[in-house]
């Protein structure tokens, strides 16, 4: 049984630096290779250090695995969150969308390893990480949530969509942007939200005649 994710060791008083690249290390491997093929070992010989030392800053491979995705997770909200208080305060809810859908790309693709482990890692980990993830990610959601009833309330979004439902294909679509992006593609990160976007709210059908 995995063990439960508690507080943080009195050992991860060590050096800030050195926690902090092992944190970077690990963020990169588990976004390569996932959290079940990515051995403490491997961690320990990117940061040039004998695995035993890692336990000097982290209890276990389950709270090295938790930390990153708490910061994955973070810095998506964040992203999203600072995109959104950019806008004019007379934004339209449709703009709103828009820009929080860009920031979440922006973590995603334009802000290192943590936001992707946090996408590709929360089905491999043990049950009690998830526990915790859950409501972190329930928590940025829940502006997601707040700024789709916004829309509806104002005719931007029509009454009998589900709101639930457009949430979870947003993000999903926004997700799995992740897959298949690679530098150089001939659309911006932003460009990709937008047009994306564009599906939900405008659809993609031709509108027949009677």
């Amino acid at each position: 049984m995995a063990k439960s994710p508690a507080k943080t060791s009195a050992r991860s008083t060590g050096t800030g630096n050195s926690r902090k690249q092992i944190l970077d290390i690990a963020a990169a491997l588990f976004s390569q290779r996932g959290y079940n093929g990515t051995p403490l070992r491997d961690i320990a010989a990117a940061a040039n250090m004998k695995a035993g030392s890692l336990y000097y800053h982290f209890d276990s491979k389950e709270q090295l695995i938790l930390e990153v995705l708490q910061i994955g997770i973070n810095n998506i909200r964040e992203s999203a969150v600072k995109s959104v208080a950019a806008l004019p305060a007379e934004s339209s809810s449709r703009e709103v969308l828009i820009a929080a859908a860009k920031g979440h790309l922006e973590a995603l693709l334009e802000k290192g390893d943590y936001a992707s482990t946090s996408i590709r890692n929360y089905r491999q980990v043990p049950d009690a990480i998830q526990d915790v993830v859950v409501k972190i990610r329930n928590s940025y959601e829940d502006l997601w949530r707040q700024w789709l009833a916004d829309a509806q309330e104002k005719g931007e979004i029509k009454a009998e969509v589900n709101l639930k439902i457009l949430r979870l294909a947003i993000l999903s679509a926004l997700n799995r942007v992740l897959e298949w992006y690679t530098e150089g593609e001939e659309l911006t990160v932003h460009e990709i939200a937008e047009i994306q976007m564009g599906f939900f709210l405008d659809g993609v059908g031709l509108e027949v005649a009677d």
